[in-house]
C-alpha cells in the first residue's frame, strides 16, 4: 500500500510538473514579439510611356528608356546602402507587378542581392474574390491620353483621390472601383508576408517593384497616418521610394514618402481615418456579397449578408472607441504641450550688486539717484570708479559740489579782497 501511495505521488508530481513546463512555453511563445513587416514600394523608372507623355496601364505595357534603366541602377544602390539598410534593415525579398517596367526595374536589385523577382498578379487578376496584383490602376477611358497636361491627367486620379475619403464604390470610368483595387492590392499584401522570410534581424523586408498611382493611393486610403498633400505636393516621380510598417493589428503606417520622414498621425488625421474607416465597411459588406450572388449560392448569401452586418456593427464599435481614445488622449497631451512652452520673461540682471541709494546734499540741494545696472556705475571720463562703488562716488561729488558752492558764495561776499588775492 504504501508504494502504492509512493507511486501515485510520484505520478501526481510528474504529471504536475509537465503541465507546469507546458504553461511556461505557451507562455513564452506568447511573450516572444512576432516580426515586424516592412513593405518598401518602389516605383518603376521611366517607361517609353512616361517619355512620350500618355497614359498606359496595358499589361505587359512598355519597356524602360535607358535613363529608365539609369533610375533602376540608382535605386539598386540606395536599397543596398547605409543610407537605406540602417533605417529599415536589409531587402529579403523581391516582388514586382505584371508589367514589364517594373521587372526590368527590379533587375539590378535582384543581381546585387543574388535574390529572384516574384511576379505578383498570375493567375487570379479576374477572378471574382481572388483579385490579386500590384499592375498599375486601370486607367479605362482615360488610356492613351497624355499624362501630364488635360483631361487625361485630371480625370484619371479624380476616382482614386475619392477612394482615399472612404469613398471605394466609385469607378475609374472603364476601369476599377477602388473596392475592387484594393482588394486586389490587399491580397497581394497578404501573399507578400507569406512568402517573404525573415532576416538576420528577424524581421521581414519586402521590396516591392509597383507603379506611381498604385502606391500613391493605396498607401493613403490604408495607413494610419494619411498625409493627403502628398499626391499633390509631392507626388513620386519613377525611381521614388516609400516604406510601411505593418500594425500588431494588421493595420499599416506610413514611415517615409520619397525619403522624408512621415511621423505619426496628429488628432485631426486620427479622426479622419476613423471616419474613413466607418464609411467603408459597409461598401466592403455590400461588395463581399457578389461572390455568393454570382454562384448563386442561397447558403452563402445568408451566411455572407450575416457576416457583413456584423463587421458594418464591429466597425460601429470601434469608430467610437477609437474616437473616444483619441480624444481623451489628445485632451491628457494639452497640459504637457504647455510645459514644453517657455514663457516669454523681462529679467532686470543686477548681479547680486544692490542698487545705488538716493543721495541728497546737507546743504537741502537738488537729490542726485545714480542707477547701478549689470553691476557697474556708469561713469563719465574724469570721474572712474571700481565697479560696486557708485555709492560712495556720488556722496563724494555731492560734498565736493557743496564746498564748490560755498566757497564760491563766501569769495562772493568778500568783494574786492577775494578780487586782489586772485590777481595775485
Amino acid at each position: 500500500m504504501e508504494n502504492y501511495m509512493r507511486t501515485l505521488s510520484g505520478r501526481r508530481t510528474a504529471g504536475a510538473a509537465a503541465t507546469t513546463l507546458t504553461a511556461c512555453a505557451l507562455l513564452a511563445a506568447t511573450a516572444l514579439p512576432a516580426s515586424a513587416m516592412t513593405v518598401t514600394f518602389i516605383r518603376h523608372g521611366e517607361s517609353y510611356g512616361n517619355a512620350t507623355n500618355k497614359i498606359d496601364t496595358s499589361i505587359p505595357g512598355p519597356d524602360l528608356t535607358p535613363k529608365g534603366e539609369g533610375q533602376a541602377d540608382a535605386v539598386a544602390a540606395y536599397l543596398t546602402s547605409p543610407a537605406y539598410t540602417d533605417k529599415y534593415g536589409p531587402v529579403d525579398a523581391i516582388y514586382a507587378s505584371t508589367m514589364v517596367r517594373t521587372q526590368e526595374t527590379a533587375k539590378p536589385l535582384s543581381t546585387d542581392l543574388n535574390l529572384p523577382v516574384t511576379v505578383i498578379g498570375y493567375p487570379k487578376n479576374s477572378d471574382a474574390g481572388e483579385r490579386i496584383g500590384v499592375q498599375e490602376i486601370s486607367a479605362g477611358i482615360f488610356e492613351g491620353l497624355p499624362e501630364q497636361t488635360g483631361i487625361g491627367r485630371i480625370g484619371y486620379i479624380v476616382a482614386p483621390l475619392a477612394w482615399t475619403l472612404g469613398l471605394q464604390f466609385v469607378p475609374v470610368p472603364g476601369g476599377e472601383t477602388g473596392l475592387e483595387f484594393n482588394e486586389r492590392m490587399n491580397n497581394s499584401m497578404k501573399q507578400i508576408e507569406a512568402d517573404t522570410p525573415a532576416g538576420e534581424d528577424g524581421n521581414q523586408n519586402a521590396a516591392v517593384f509597383s507603379h506611381g498611382a498604385t502606391i500613391m493611393f493605396w498607401t493613403m486610403m490604408n495607413v494610419d497616418n494619411p498625409n493627403l498633400l502628398l499626391i499633390v505636393q509631392h507626388p513620386l516621380t519613377n525611381g521614388d521610394v516609400v516604406v510601411v510598417d505593418e500594425n500588431a493589428d494588421g493595420g499599416w503606417t506610413l514611415k517615409s514618402w520619397a525619403g522624408e520622414e512621415v511621423g505619426p498621425a496628429n488628432y485631426p488625421t486620427q479622426m479622419f481615418v476613423n471616419v474613413r474607416d466607418l464609411i467603408v465597411a459597409p461598401q466592403q459588406a455590400v461588395y463581399n456579397m457578389r461572390v455568393p450572388a454570382l454562384t448563386p449560392d442561397p447558403a452563402a448569401i445568408v451566411s455572407t449578408g450575416a457576416q457583413g452586418v456584423q463587421d458594418v456593427a464591429k466597425a460601429g464599435v470601434k469608430f467610437v472607441k477609437d474616437s473616444v481614445t483619441d480624444t481623451v488622449n489628445a485632451i491628457t497631451s494639452i497640459p504637457n504641450a504647455l510645459n514644453d512652452v517657455t514663457p516669454a520673461t523681462h529679467t532686470l540682471n543686477t548681479d547680486s550688486a544692490p542698487a545705488t541709494k538716493l543721495t541728497s546734499s546737507t546743504d537741502g540741494d537738488a537729490a542726485k539717484v545714480i542707477r547701478k545696472v549689470n553691476g557697474a556705475t556708469n561713469l563719465t571720463a574724469g570721474n572712474k570708479a571700481p565697479s560696486g562703488k557708485g555709492a560712495s562716488v556720488a556722496r563724494q561729488r555731492v560734498r565736493d559740489t557743496v564746498k564748490k558752492l560755498t566757497n564760491a558764495g563766501k569769495t562772493t561776499n568778500s568783494g574786492s579782497h577775494s578780487t586782489s588775492k586772485d590777481a595775485a
